[in-house]
């Protein structure tokens, strides 16, 4: 897999979007084609979509696993576009 540099706090703060304008689906909660987890500890979150999960560790540290280099491009735009949107709950997908 290719190097990839990953915005940490871009993706924390999608994560929280996620979280606050999301659906909860049992241990997930579910915006715009993103799930969003946590460890039992919180210390580590995730988030992802169908072929790419991304996990953030303790100390802002990452590891990135995906299908294919157009999945994770795909990914890496859904996240743009969360990052962008001020968001509100009727905004719902």
């Amino acid at each position: 897999m290719m190097e990839t540099n990953i915005n940490v706090r871009q993706a924390l703060r999608v994560f929280q979007k996620v979280l606050d304008h999301g659906t909860r689906k049992g241990e997930a909660t579910t915006y715009k084609r993103l799930d969003a987890t946590t460890s039992y500890d919180g210390y580590t979150v995730i988030l992802n979509d169908e072929c790419v999960t991304l996990t953030i560790f303790f100390h802002n540290k990452f590891s990135l696993d995906y299908t294919s280099k157009r999945a994770l491009y795909a990914f890496l735009g859904k996240l743009e576009e969360v990052d962008r949107q001020r968001g509100s709950r009727a905004d719902r997908d």
